[in-house]
């Protein structure tokens, strides 16, 4: 997760002044969940799990991750997906890094011709949308999901890739 520390710090920053311009919290509910993330990243361990998202709508309450969801289907016209009922092993990227993914809670799940599908979280934060934009060579059709189908998905990627792992020894 180091390796993709400026990218967390970059896409957090830019998703919570995101959320504050149109209007889904405060400035106010972003100090403080800045303060919180501020300190969560500095452990190693939790800087696998860090994220303002997480931070606005499980720690503060502030964020109704429903109306966010309904916000990113209005106003971007993202579609919604849940990850859980999609088929993680055969993903358009073979050596994805599931460590990427998790620093800004995204995941390319399908590809049809050179068009990937993208699931996120995180598509408020112009940092993210970027740097997929030039790791995909392609066109992405952007959807937005629940933190808890991605952490699950994100899971199941991880337990994917170390049994590959495995039998390949």
């Amino acid at each position: 997760m180091q390796q993709h520390r400026a990218l967390i710090l970059r896409s957090n920053r830019f998703l919570g002044s995101s959320l504050v311009n149109e209007g889904l919290i405060s400035s106010a509910d972003l100090n403080a969940a800045n303060d919180t993330f501020m300190a969560a990243i500095q452990s190693h361990e939790s800087l696998k799990t860090a994220s303002i998202l997480s931070i606005l709508i499980d720690e503060l309450k502030v964020l109704d991750e429903a109306k966010l969801l309904d916000h990113l289907f209005e106003q971007h016209s993202l579609g919604l997906i849940d990850l859980n009922y999609m088929e993680l092993s055969s993903l358009p990227i073979p050596d994805l890094d599931p460590s990427l993914c998790r620093a800004c809670l995204s995941i390319p799940f399908d590809k049809v011709e050179q068009t990937y599908m993208v699931a996120s979280c995180y598509y408020m934060s112009t940092p993210v949308v970027k740097h997929w934009e030039t790791l995909l060579d392609g066109n992405i059709i952007w959807y937005a999901t629940s933190i808890a189908s991605m952490h699950q998905s994100l899971q199941r990627l991880e337990n994917i890739l170390t049994a590959k792992e495995v039998e390949q020894e």
